[in-house]
């Protein structure tokens, strides 16, 4: 992208970004009692403040050398356009077929990467019904696990660990931490990140 190009897209992005407010969460995640926003909620929020400034956006899904989906997410501006980078999961089968599991892992992809991109989080609707007026308040996870507690949402998540771990839940926490769910649990730090990405995960 040239330095014309990265001028004109950056204003007309931060124009838009000026016009957006945060994401409010209109989905549930019964596995850990906690809401999310959906892409729908996302896609409501960032296209028209984009599409107001000339800014399209295109989500392109492919997959990587390990074999995980992955979306690759790019501006596009009468000035020119700009790559954003390329997210990657795992499409994990929970109940469902291999096709289920490639869409809620592009949707999933689609909706962490346009918040990323737009700069927008994610809020609790503490709207006042009376007075019909809305008052935002950022949602605060947990940031402390315990070993028990890291055990137990691994439990939910992917089911008990009566004959040793699941294999879904020993490649998570090595996506997410490059150990093995022992070394994890001996590390505050791991189990703190192990933690956090369960509860903020929707069931897939």
């Amino acid at each position: 992208m040239s330095e014309e190009t990265d001028q004109t897209l950056a204003s007309a992005l931060a124009r838009a970004q000026a016009s957006m407010s945060n994401v409010i969460k209109d989905s549930s995640n019964p596995h850990f009692k906690s809401r999310f926003a959906s892409l729908a909620a996302v896609r409501d929020v960032v296209i028209p403040a984009l599409a107001e400034q000339g800014i399209a956006v295109v989500q392109m899904p492919g997959n990587d050398e390990k074999g995980r989906v992955t979306i690759t997410t790019t501006l596009l501006h009468r000035s020119g356009q700009f790559d954003c980078g390329t997210v990657a999961t795992t499409a994990t089968v929970r109940g469902g077929t291999d096709a289920q599991a490639v869409g809620s892992a592009l949707t999933y992809l689609r909706r962490y990467a346009l918040s990323a991109v737009a700069g927008v989080a994610q809020e609790d609707d503490d709207g006042n019904a009376s007075g019909g007026a809305r008052h935002h308040r950022p949602s605060r996870p947990k940031t402390t696990w315990s070993v028990a507690e890291v055990g137990d949402a691994l439990a939910s998540a992917f089911g008990p660990a009566d004959d040793g771990p699941p294999e879904e839940a020993r490649h998570f926490v090595h996506e997410v931490t490059a150990m093995t769910i022992p070394q994890m649990m001996g590390s505050a730090s791991a189990r703190n990140a192990v933690g956090l990405a369960l509860s903020q995960e929707p069931k897939r």
